[in-house]
């Protein structure tokens, strides 16, 4: 043989989306000059290269190139070791191509990310939330779900076990979520809860996946409200009018028709008595002196019934006109700082709470925390927006002299992109709906 080419026998480590260099060297055995060209084979073919393409040497002589692999950074090259080629083609004497042989080892990567949908739910027994599960690494993964809440008030429909997301695939979780008490009438009530999706530990090698915090809230409905109250006392009202038509109305005029319909018959039958009695009377001569008073006859009439007067009842009077109503709370605080802002309902007023903006407009990090008389409802982070608003069908209402309040607590001052640097984190809460 007048070539040969020999690789570096350690196996080649490399991560997806780096490269790796692996020495390959080739001796020219011959007595001509002879000129090398390279074709890698194996599934590395499509993302390796030799450096450089092509290498001339002299008769006994050796040279060096490099194999670089860059395997891509997708879900498509999967972990572990991987066999692969280099063919040595001699342009002038093909027929002593040489195919030297060496092991890849392709390293664990993760890329994993969770996400809550919707982020508000509502309900008098709870709602059904879903729990988006993606896994953009290069093998599987297996999931955990948790949940918690403050005053552990929440039950959670949590699967038995973990759930397996396959490399490049999404997963979806159904997750119910309950109140542990119902609350059969009142106000609204807001419950702040989180989910926590947690991966396993994947294959030897592989990085650390760090539990993904996913921030949810229910809002809790009476199971009788103002509404349904209302109807139940407009039904009590008419059943009471129903009930006086029968009584003051109807069931006389029913008991009249029956008492003209028996007249005649009972009328006819008395008649026919009073012969009987007559003839018999003639015929008993010996009581003709003695005879004793006539007894009454059956027959009489029913007392006519009371006619009692009902009158339909007054259910409860309805709300004034609501008015419009629309306010904006803004929070100033420095950096590790936190401050509030708050807004009283009116005495003898209830607040129907429909819609909610909130703003960030420097980019600060933090949280800001939204509470109706004393109960959380929103606590986002400030670095996962700049406006954001909710909208809700059911409104969440805050009754006479409840506060609404807004509490910022600020981590970091952002960087507005123009105008000098700030030196507080400012951020503002815009709440509209009716006052009633």
């Amino acid at each position: 043989m007048t070539t040969s080419a020999h690789l570096d026998t350690s196996p080649g480590a490399v991560l997806p989306g780096e490269e790796a260099r692996i020495p390959l060297e080739i001796r020219n055995g011959g007595n001509i000059v002879e000129a090398y060209s390279f074709e890698i084979l194996g599934p590395a073919a499509d993302w390796s290269v030799v450096e450089p393409a092509t290498l001339s040497l002299n008769p006994g002589t050796g040279g060096q190139v490099e194999l670089v692999v860059r395997p891509p950074r997708d879900t498509t090259v999967p972990p572990g070791e991987l066999l692969y080629a280099v063919r040595v083609l001699p342009q002038e004497q093909p027929h002593c191509a040489t195919v030297p042989e060496g092991v890849l080892h392709i390293r664990p990567y993760a890329d994993f990310t969770a996400e809550l949908s919707p982020r508000l739910g509502q309900g008098r027994t709870g709602a059904r939330f879903q729990v988006a599960l993606d896994n953009r690494g290069n093998y599987p993964l297996y999931v955990a779900l948790s949940g918690k809440d403050q005053g552990d008030l929440l039950k959670f429909g949590l699967p038995s076990g973990p759930t397996v997301v396959e490399p490049g695939r999404a997963a979806f979780v159904t997750l119910p979520v309950k109140p542990k008490r119902w609350m059969w009438r009142g106000v609204d009530v807001p419950h702040v809860f989180q989910v926590i999706a947690a991966p396993s530990p994947g294959p030897e090698g592989a990085p650390e996946v760090a539990p993904e915090p996913l921030d949810g809230s229910l809002v809790q409905h009476p199971i009788v409200s103002a509404g349904l109250l209302k109807l139940l006392i407009a039904l009590l009202v008419l059943l009471g009018v129903l009930a006086g038509l029968w009584f003051g109305l109807l069931r006389p005029v029913v008991r009249s028709a029956a008492k003209e319909a028996v007249k005649a018959p009972v009328e006819a039958a008395e008649s026919k008595a009073a012969e009987a009695k007559d003839a018999a009377d003639e015929a008993k001569e010996a009581a003709s002196a003695g005879a004793g008073g006539d007894k009454p006859g059956p027959g009489g009439s029913a007392a006519p019934s009371p006619s009692a007067s009902a009158t339909p009842g007054t259910g409860p009077a309805p709300l004034p006109q609501a008015a419009l109503f629309s306010h904006r709370l803004t929070s100033s605080a420095p950096a590790g700082g936190t401050a509030a802002a708050t807004y009283t309902v009116p005495d003898g007023k209830v607040l129907r709470l429909t819609d909610l903006v909130l703003e960030n407009p420097q980019g600060d990090a933090g949280t800001i925390m939204l509470s109706v008389g004393g109960k959380t409802l929103l606590a986002p982070a400030l670095e996962n927006f700049r406006e954001q608003d909710f909208h809700w069908a059911s409104a969440i209402l805050a009754g006479p002299e409840q506060k609404v309040t807004v509490t910022l607590t600020c981590r970091t001052v952002g960087r507005p992109p123009s105008g000098p640097a700030p030196d507080r984190c400012n951020s503002a809460v815009l709440f509209s709906g009716t006052l009633e």
